[in-house]
């Protein structure tokens, strides 16, 4: 059944979002309706970034009610969203205890450390989700160009755009308590531009920070390549996920305040994902005392440099408006203080 759309007024900058209900378990049907908005700073939504998935696959959601055809892949999206930002249903977030990801929104931070007595706060607020398939009028061609037009502002305006990679595989979830060990120890600031300078410990050949978990790409038990291992079969296969072979997809979540990406109820943060790309290309091009030589010959299989390109471009780019804040900052103070002294 087609959606009966209310035309968008372009004048105001509407938008449409998807307000999805709770639920009791993750494969519950998706309940939903279609609320029109302005697409305005106090805003409070996220915008899902995803691809299609197989069209001869789908599953009916409600909207008001009515079922609505759309790929088992988006409805997929949709369920663990709902999972992970309604806590009642979600049972674990990225480990245990919870790990708050650096430089999210404080509502993510509390999503993250959530307790029996925030649940209620964060239950109470509304759900909404932006998902281009269903929120854009698809018959429409005049609103589909001024959407498509309208998208990065779109995704600047989301509180959380989430990148969806897709269903969990058996070892999805120790390759994911791998990445935040990796995260964990390395230092603040490792791959940043200037830092190798600043710290030459920490790169080739020496890789200091790294020696407390050479046990990551250490031989198995019975002699097993590291690379075999379930914690490195779970995090090829994240990193080679069809998502993050599409550059167009990425650049879409390089325009988020905080992108994130999701696999099945898993948050995983661009920071993240960045520092194994940056680790990985690291070990991949330049000689360590750390990680064996034949070692590096593997890496050379994984396809790192699109996904780690982009999320650098958005490192670059969050780091200069980090700059611009400070120094406008500077000028305000400074302006203050001579106004103060007249």
């Amino acid at each position: 059944m087609s959606i009966a759309y209310r035309r968008l007024d372009p004048s105001k900058r509407e938008i449409r979002l998807l307000e999805i209900q709770s639920a009791r378990n993750l494969n519950d049907p998706i309940e939903c309706k279609l609320v029109t908005v302005r697409l305005t700073e106090d805003i409070e939504f996220i915008a899902l970034s995803s691809l299609y998935g197989d069209a001869n696959e789908i599953e009916r959601i409600y909207i008001s009610g009515l079922p609505v055809a759309i790929t088992t892949h988006l409805a997929a999206a949709i369920k663990n969203i709902r999972a992970v930002f309604y806590p009642t249903i979600s049972r674990r977030f990225q480990r245990t205890p919870a790990r708050r990801p650096h430089g999210a929104p404080r509502w993510l931070r509390q999503l993250f450390g959530v307790s029996s007595t925030q649940r209620g706060e964060l239950e109470a607020r509304s759900l909404r989700v932006w998902v281009d398939l269903v929120c854009i009028n698809q018959n429409d061609e005049e609103e589909r160009h001024r959407q498509t037009l309208d998208m990065r502002m779109i995704y600047k305006a989301a509180e959380l755009v989430i990148g969806w990679l897709g269903e969990k595989i058996e070892h999805t979830d120790v390759a994911m308590m791998t990445l935040a060990e990796i995260e964990d120890a390395m230092p603040a600031h490792w791959g940043d531009p200037g830092d190798r300078e600043k710290h030459p410990e920490d790169y080739s050949p020496t890789h200091r920070w790294a020696r407390p978990i050479t046990h990551i790409w250490s031989p198995g038990p019975g002699g097993e390549i590291p690379f075999m291992m379930p914690h490195w079969v779970g995090c090829n296969d994240f990193m080679t996920r069809q998502y993050f072979q599409r550059r167009w997809i990425l650049e879409e979540i390089a325009l988020a305040r905080f992108p994130t990406f999701l696999i099945g109820d898993v948050i995983v943060p661009w920071k993240q994902v960045l520092r194994l790309n940056r680790m990985m290309e690291e070990f991949k091009y330049h000689p360590s005392d750390v990680f064996e030589k034949e070692l590096s010959a593997m890496i050379a299989e994984l396809p790192l440099e699109t996904a780690h390109k982009l999320l650098d471009e958005f490192a670059k780019r969050e780091a200069l408006e980090e700059a611009r804040i400070l120094k406008e900052t500077g000028k305000s103070r400074a302006t203050s203080s001579t106004r103060s002294n007249e």
